[in-house]
């Protein structure tokens, strides 16, 4: 009699990357769609289908939490597509990305998990980059460092959202704070958030190349280049990550 093969232990990992890499295809379809034809419903139900991808696993897993989250996005657009403000989902994605993200870096700082910068620097430099003296514990910093940067940020975007020229309060006709009289609070929802990520990591070369001064570094183009060309590996241990089921 012939035995079954072992079950790959990493088919759930990659049914739920696959899962999650279709609902984010299916939100920039969806999204352009409704973008250039202003279809106010349309860009609404787009970003439900994102947070439905991004929160696929704790919902399979049957999270109070995650059913939670849904049922409030559901709620919060179907108010806006109602009331013709539906647009207003696109504006949100810059928040959920950031929120997302905070999220994703957070939960590898966990005890048994290896923090994602780590993760990153195996991947761009080898695991002997991760023996090098200090490199290690630089990792575990800066991955915190950006768990509390991205939070902040999904902050920040979120009280603009609120509470600047076109955002929630003016849809619904609420008076909207001295503060964020000016139009281009909106404009960094979509510009300066994502502006801030690769100025941030212009700055951290820097600071990396002086804090640890005793290992060799590539230069910043290199860098770039060898980024570019593992960009691949980066989003599979991103997906990865994200769909990993806590432990």
């Amino acid at each position: 009699m012939t035995l079954p093969a072992p079950a790959d232990p990493s088919t759930p990992s990659k049914r739920r990357s696959r899962v999650l890499i279709a609902g984010v295809l299916a939100y920039f379809v969806l999204a352009t769609w409704a973008s250039s034809g202003g279809f106010g419903w349309l860009a609404a139900f787009a970003l439900l289908v994102l947070v439905g991808a991004l929160l696929s696993p704790a919902l399979r897993r049957r999270s109070v939490a995650a059913w939670g989250v849904v049922a409030a996005a559901t709620l919060a657009l179907g108010l806006l597509a109602a009331s013709g403000e539906g647009l207003l989902a696109l504006d949100a994605l810059p928040i959920l990305v950031n929120a997302a993200l905070c999220v994703l870096f957070a939960g590898t700082l966990r005890r048994g998990r290896e923090p994602l910068i780590a993760r990153f620097i195996a991947i761009l430099e080898g695991r002997d980059r991760l023996a090098l003296p200090g490199v290690a514990a630089y990792a575990r910093n800066l991955t915190r460092v950006w768990a509390v940067l991205l939070g902040l940020q999904a902050c920040l975007l979120g009280v603009i959202f609120c509470l600047a020229p076109g955002g929630l309060f003016a849809a619904f006709g609420w008076p909207l704070p001295a503060l964020f009289a000016l139009p281009g609070w909106r404009l960094y929802l979509h510009v300066g958030g994502y502006a801030l990520v690769p100025l941030v990591l212009v700055i951290e070369y820097a600071f990396r190349r002086w804090h640890l001064r005793g290992i060799e570094h590539p230069s910043l183009p290199h860098f770039i280049a060898r980024v570019v060309q593992r960009w691949p590996a980066l989003l599979h241990s991103l997906a990865a990550d994200a769909t990993q089921s806590p432990r």
